[in-house]
């Protein structure tokens, strides 16, 4: 009986083993010859930067690795202002690329892209909601929007208030924080909210959703999203910053919907 337990153990140790080195053979090699940018972006801009730089990656000569997270504009610039390593930041509101600069911590940094909100239902709802005034409906029960800090939030509130939404949607516990606009678009998208307020961009990503309304320009401020590039001696970040500025990541931005404001000659 000890003989069995003493060869079952050992074959548990080589199936640990064994299990370990496949996984380190499966995972990243520790050093790369390529260097590597990193880049921080909004949320909102997840699958353009995916497309942007796997089409820069094969472009740039020499090849450079590129590394992205996204998330909450204000959130990635806290991180950078508290020393996360960074090469270029994307942000969706012109107030957190100014406290890049303004701490010193940028070279350049632009309007890069133009963008709008909607009003989105689930495509799944029974709901009589055809048009922003349908959010005050007793049958609306939740509206989702980004949080108070997210710029998706900001302007989703801005244009509630415009609207004069903003006091009754509050006033009547409807209004539902997503962690960012993401997030707010996947409420929509699971039935777990009746509206949500997001980006025309985001809506354009999923058939989940309905657009029911398109918001006057002039109920927010401009949604503006900035590309920022770190203060850096590497010629690798200058080459990907440019590429981002360059007319192959404007065609793949418009795709998106993004509204390019940077031409090949500057800005528009």
């Amino acid at each position: 009986m000890m003989r069995f337990q003493s060869q079952h153990a050992f074959r548990g140790w080589i199936w640990v083993f064994t299990l370990a080195a496949v996984v380190l053979g499966c995972s990243k090699p520790m050093h790369s010859d390529k260097p590597t940018v990193v880049i921080l972006g909004a949320a909102s801009t997840k699958d353009l930067l995916d497309e942007i730089a796997a089409a820069a990656r094969q472009s740039l000569d020499p090849p450079v690795e590129i590394e992205i997270s996204t998330g909450p504009s204000h959130a990635l610039a806290q991180q950078i202002l508290s020393g996360a390593p960074a090469d270029l930041y994307v942000s969706a509101n012109r107030k957190w690329a100014e406290a890049i600069v303004d701490a010193d911590l940028a070279s350049e940094s632009v309007d890069w892209l133009a963008n709008s909100i909607v009003v989105i239902v689930p495509t799944s709802s029974e709901l009589r909601i055809d048009r922003l005034e349908d959010l005050n409906s007793a049958d609306v029960k939740r509206v989702a929007i980004a949080g108070e800090n997210v710029p998706a939030g900001i302007y989703a509130q801005q244009a509630l208030t415009y609207y004069q939404l903003w006091e009754p949607l509050t006033e009547s516990g409807k209004i539902i924080r997503g962690h960012d606009v993401r997030s707010t678009l996947a409420y929509a998208e699971r039935g777990e909210v009746d509206a949500a307020i997001v980006y025309a961009t985001d809506a354009r990503l999923t058939d989940q959703v309905r657009v029911i309304a398109r918001l006057d320009p002039a109920s927010h401020s401009p949604i503006i999203y900035s590309l920022v590039r770190m203060r850096s001696d590497r010629d690798t970040s200058e080459q990907l910053y440019q590429f981002f500025l360059g007319s192959e990541a404007r065609q793949i931005a418009e795709r998106y919907g993004f509204q390019a404001l940077v031409t090949d000659q500057g800005k528009e």
